[in-house]
């Protein structure tokens, strides 16, 4: 009986949601229609807040890129995961759902990264807390933000192994992960 009724208090409390963005999306439609643009955008940018909130950590794009990004959408894509021990890992990603801060009038954007390497047995070979932060100071609460990461792994033998990456929003309870295979050659 239970189940039954978390199945329906769940699914219950998932139109009230839908509704208002639905809502959003007719009321903005509606303002177009009227030629107020600003309040229209505005419209869907309230209805885009609120799924940002409920969201969890996640990330929309996790891949391994060819040179340093030099902003959001801003990379050059590596054809391959396979790499020589002397050249770093450059990865590229774009997270969402994370929480702001507030300095005065600044958004505080602000998460912690933990790694963890296993080899192709699955056993740990490295892990490290701590080892580096995302942040940002803006004057909006920017939504396109990108991660970049360069991993040096030079003092692993050659094989194959797997990073795990684990992001914790500093700002929320909100934490995340996710793992990139790689081989490493001679």
């Amino acid at each position: 009986m239970l189940k039954v009724f978390s199945l329906i208090f769940l699914l219950s409390s998932v139109p009230a949601v839908a509704g208002e963005i639905a809502d959003a999306g007719q009321a903005a439609e509606q303002l177009a229609a009227e030629g107020k643009f600003d309040e229209a955008f505005q419209a869907i940018e309230t209805a885009r807040e609120k799924l940002w909130n409920q969201s969890p950590l996640t990330f929309r794009k996790t891949i391994f890129v060819a040179s340093d990004p030099s902003g959001f959408g801003m990379f050059d894509m590596r054809e391959t995961n396979v790499f020589k021990r002397s050249e770093p890992l450059i990865i590229y990603t774009e997270p969402f759902g994370f929480a702001y801060g507030r300095d005065g009038q600044m958004f505080v954007t602000d998460m912690a990264l933990d790694f963890e390497i296993r080899d192709a047995a699955g056993a740990s070979v490295a892990a490290q807390e701590n080892f580096g932060n995302w942040a940002l100071r803006s004057r909006v609460a920017n939504k396109e933000f990108m991660g970049k990461l360069n991993y040096d792994f030079s003092g692993l033998e050659p094989g194959d192994y797997e990073v795990t990456t684990t992001v914790r929003d500093k700002n929320s309870d909100k934490r995340a992960s996710f793992g990139m295979k790689f081989k490493l050659l001679p």
